[in-house]
């Protein structure tokens, strides 16, 4: 028979030998993870090994499709591009706007600014009677 005392440590023994194996299965857990996420990623981003076609016509085809599905993506981004710049253009415009406004008003530092487009909210906020979310571009239409 084991005493209290003699039980105790026995049980604390085998929590930290549990522990420890519990650190360990996490650990290779952990490598197998990252081996497959590893492996995921080379399947996904390969270079794809072109068929051998001896035909002379299925390979001139063949390549003119590729460049075909080349220049599409090209022209796919240079649209997505250009939207991006026209979008990014806007803000910047929009964003000068606001700040001539209210450095026309006198609100120099940015402290300053703030504190105005604060007001100017709340003054809306006020009038429209609700506390909800307020356009503060200054953008009148």
């Amino acid at each position: 028979m084991d005493t209290k005392r003699q039980q105790k440590k026995k049980k604390a023994r085998e929590q930290k030998g549990r522990a420890r194996a519990a650190a360990k299965r996490h650990k290779l857990q952990q490598v197998t993870r990252e081996e497959r996420r590893r492996a995921s990623l080379d399947r996904r981003f390969r270079d794809k090994s072109a068929p051998i076609v001896n035909d002379p016509e299925k390979k001139a085809e063949m390549e003119a499709a590729e460049k075909r599905r080349v220049l599409d993506r090209l022209q796919r981004n240079a649209e997505i591009l250009k939207a991006l710049e026209e979008e990014h253009e806007r803000e910047e415009a929009q964003k000068k706007s606001i700040n001539d406004g209210l450095e026309a008003e006198g609100h120099h530092t940015l402290k300053d600014k703030i504190g105005a487009i604060e007001a100017k909210a709340r003054a809306a906020s006020a009038e429209a009677g609700t506390e909800g979310s307020i356009d503060t571009t200054g953008d009148s239409e």
